[in-house]
């Protein structure tokens, strides 16, 4: 289990999804169509729907190749989620109205929308059956994480079932060898790199260097923005309390960023843990990127529905909305059941 930030705060406790209503998803676009191109934009809001589904229906009524549909990101089954989608601009419209799902068509544009086109997601959530202090409660918690930041953690929609795509990614990256679709194979991939990920956190918590920067370490920007390794930690460390920069941990692949010193020995002493080396991750064609590992909870908002919290905030993308709950739920939200589903594209 992950640790918490927040560990010496009570929890609310309660239960997420208990109706797919209770978990709303908005995808925020990076940019908008044009109005000229070879695709054409769509919103798509479904309900308890898979996106690779959502994509698969619409295939199916175009009558064009799965490949010829592009999204952002994936987002949960049991939910509401609202996110753009392309297809050719060739497409019939009028086929796209007895879908199982609204679509509303944006207009033209000149590229097709692919995985990290999107800017982050707006979350509305409802947490049913909390604890009767709550209001108390997650107060308390939100003042702990505007300041102490809340971990970035991958949440375990990014593993699979009972950590089924991680171990595949393993056995890829030592092997060389991946099955299935594209799609599935980076997914796996990815969830192995995301899995060392949290590893790398988890120690840097532990050891009370969640919110330092340490000399060598790469941190970027937050949200999002310019990349640079930290060559002098007490000049960093002022933008770091700030929210203004996040040290990054290593997804690993054969052409991560490099760290230096200290922060480069904590990463090789995690890869020599599992007996790897960066290039193995070649053979998957995974090339390593950086994820930031302290973030600010922002406009985070608890309002109240029906005597149940009602949790609004945005993330970037990438992030997960069921991973800062669990700082204030103090249990783990259950995992969905579809292997595809992760909402923090």
């Amino acid at each position: 289990m992950l640790p918490y930030v927040t560990s010496d705060l009570p929890g609310l406790g309660g239960l997420l999804r208990v109706l797919p209503e209770d978990f709303a998803v908005v995808e925020i676009p990076s940019y908008e169509p044009s109005g000229e191109g070879e695709h054409l934009y769509l919103e798509v809001t479904k309900t308890d729907l898979t996106t690779p589904a959502m994509a698969g229906a619409l295939a199916q009524a175009l009558g064009v190749p799965l490949s010829e549909i592009g999204y952002g990101g994936l987002k949960d089954r049991r939910a509401v989620t609202t996110q753009r989608v392309s297809v050719p601009a060739s497409a019939e419209v009028p086929r796209l109205m007895d879908l199982p799902f609204e679509v509303r068509v944006l207009g033209r544009h000149g590229n097709k929308l692919r995985r990290g086109h999107l800017a982050g997601n707006r979350f509305r959530i409802r947490v049913r059956q909390a604890h009767p202090e709550w209001r108390t409660r997650s107060q308390a918690i939100l003042e702990a994480l505007r300041q102490r930041g809340w971990a970035n953690f991958y949440g375990p929609q990014r593993f699979g079932i009972e950590g089924r795509n991680a171990r595949a990614g393993e056995n890829g990256v030592r092997s060389g060898r991946l099955f299935g679709p594209i799609w599935r194979r980076w997914l796996m991939v990815s969830a192995f790199q995301s899995e060392l990920f949290n590893r790398y956190l988890t120690t840097r918590l532990a050891e009370g260097l969640f919110d330092r920067v340490l000399e060598g370490d790469v941190c970027g920007r937050l949200p999002r923005g310019g990349v640079f390794v930290a060559e002098d930690p007490v000049a960093e460390q002022p933008r770091v309390d700030r929210f203004e920069i996040s040290p990054m941990g290593p997804l690993f692949g054969h052409k991560l960023m490099p760290a230096k010193g200290p922060a480069a020995e904590r990463e090789q002493a995690l890869l020599d843990e599992v007996d790897l080396k960066l290039e193995d991750f070649r053979k998957v064609k995974a090339a390593g990127s950086r994820r930031r590992f302290r973030l600010d909870p922002g406009d985070l908002t608890v309002e109240e529905v029906d005597g149940d919290p009602l949790f609004d905030f945005e993330l970037p993308s990438g992030s997960y909305a069921t991973v800062l709950l669990r700082e204030f739920m103090k249990c783990e939200p259950a995992q969905e059941e579809a292997e595809e589903a992760d909402e923090s594209d």
